[in-house]
């Protein structure tokens, strides 16, 4: 055996273990992307029914959203009727009773002057 063809000799066992190491891994690699698309499968399989408990659920939240709106829109309307009722007593009472508070001030300076004398 020459040199030249134990180089060769070696090259082709170099070729033949690169080419079963290359295989291997392409048969890793399968394996993997196997093990991937199952997982994303089964992920796929859980969210979208999540998805769609999700979007009842907000959906229910906004109808709730809605009438918390209008009960704070008829609390707002009876609180500016209750505002504009306590203005309009307090208008008609505080007039009569200044008034009153002035003709008895008035009054009792009055008693006083005439009791002096």
């Amino acid at each position: 055996m020459s040199a030249g063809e134990v180089s060769g000799l070696i090259a082709a066992i170099a070729f033949a273990l690169m080419s079963v190491f290359t295989v291997w891994l392409l048969y890793q690699l399968v394996m993997t992307m196997g093990i991937l698309n199952r997982f994303l499968d089964d992920v796929r399989v859980e969210t979208v029914p999540l998805m769609t408990r999700l979007q009842t659920m907000m959906d229910h939240v906004n109808t709730e959203l809605d009438r918390v709106d209008g009960i704070l829109t008829a609390v707002e309307s009876m609180s500016e009727k209750a505002n504009n009722a306590t203005k309009m007593v307090q208008e008609v009472v505080t007039s009569p009773v200044v008034k009153a508070i002035g003709i008895g001030a008035g009054a009792g300076r009055a008693f006083g002057k005439w009791r002096k004398k």
